[in-house]
């Protein structure tokens, strides 16, 4: 897997209004940038995407959300609804998105 392009496709996607997440891949990555911009601490793995996805909004909690750019990736987030398994190699994905940020 080429890391770089799965972070960049979320990216571009960011930009646009309506360009849904469409892999667990494209979520750990936007959830490896959002614990990085929210600088909380990179979380651990666990079994689904949902239960990643509740783990960062229970860390982000009351935080303001900090740019323009992290709300967009938070919308892009609450609008994926598969619950796909989080194998090892996505878990490095999202672990090189919070390094990279």
């Amino acid at each position: 897997m080429v890391f770089y392009i799965n972070k960049q496709a979320v990216e571009i996607k960011a930009r646009f209004e309506n360009a849904p997440l469409t892999s667990a891949n494209e979520v750990c990555v936007s959830l490896g940038m959002l614990y990085k911009i929210y600088n909380l601490p990179f979380p651990p793995k666990r079994e689904t995407v949902s239960e990643m996805k509740a783990d960062f909004f229970a860390a982000a909690g009351e935080i303001p959300v900090p740019s323009e750019f992290a709300a967009k990736i938070i919308t892009l987030l609450k609008g994926y609804y598969k619950d796909e398994p989080v194998k090892d190699e996505v878990y490095d994905l999202m672990k090189y998105c919070y390094d990279e940020q």
